[in-house]
């Protein structure tokens, strides 16, 4: 071999190793579940999806539900569930909306039991509004500090007599964890944790990208007040 050619071969071979370690050092993509039902309120699942959306190349959106296709949201019209509960593949964050369809999931055993299943194996669980109720009907906030929709309370604290419900909170971080209060509480608590997994500047592009007043504080919450919880 001539020499031209070992150094040839020599820097050819470098260049693949740093092409390889390169990729391997690219982030993974994290995979967010959105848990579609019929009478989910629509606000709870699209406004945090917009944000998870935005970040292309950081995380893939996937919805899931008990059959694929149509789901009825409790606005009447229809969003598609790309996965069912048994093809749906390995997710790293689930988010749980809420709705009136709630009242009747709470007793849905194959719902539970996928919930409790899933949320032991992703990174976070996020609820909004009474999304927090089908996580309390799971158990998986026994004992846990959480919130949920201030103008439906009583109703939607009710499957949850052994967690901690705070009244007064826009949303609660408690860990792998994390509940909103109702409907557009799901954009705050959605920013902040993209605030915790991709820095606090993406977070505020991500709010400037959609023309939302973020609110940053957790425990900012006139509803509760306005609803006779303070």
């Amino acid at each position: 071999m001539s020499t031209r050619h070992f150094i040839y071969t020599l820097l050819v071979g470098l260049s693949l190793a740093s092409f390889s370690l390169a990729a391997d050092e690219r982030p993974v993509k994290r995979a967010v579940g959105v848990v579609l039902f019929p009478g989910f309120e629509m606000l709870d699942a699209c406004g945090p999806m917009e944000i998870w959306g935005n970040l292309k190349d950081q995380v893939t959106l996937i919805t899931v539900a008990k059959s694929a296709g149509p789901v009825v949201t409790a606005q009447g019209v229809e969003m598609v569930a790309q996965k069912t509960f048994a093809d749906c593949p390995k997710l790293d964050l689930l988010l749980v909306p809420g709705g009136f369809g709630v009242k009747k999931l709470i007793k849905d055993e194959e719902t539970l039991i996928w919930l409790k299943q899933r949320s032991a194996q992703v990174e976070i669980t996020m609820s909004v509004c009474n999304g927090a109720t089908l996580l309390a009907a799971a158990g998986l906030l026994d004992g846990r500090p959480a919130t949920t929709n201030k103008a439906y309370w009583k109703m939607a604290t009710k499957p949850g007599p052994n967690v901690k419900w705070v009244t007064q909170a826009r949303w609660v971080d408690d860990g792998n964890m994390v509940t909103s209060s109702g409907v557009s509480a799901g954009i705050d608590m959605t920013l902040h944790v993209v605030s915790s997994l991709f820095g606090q500047r993406t977070a505020e592009r991500m709010a400037d990208e959609i023309e939302h007043d973020w609110h940053r504080d957790p425990s900012w919450d006139p509803f509760a007040a306005k609803h006779g919880l303070k």
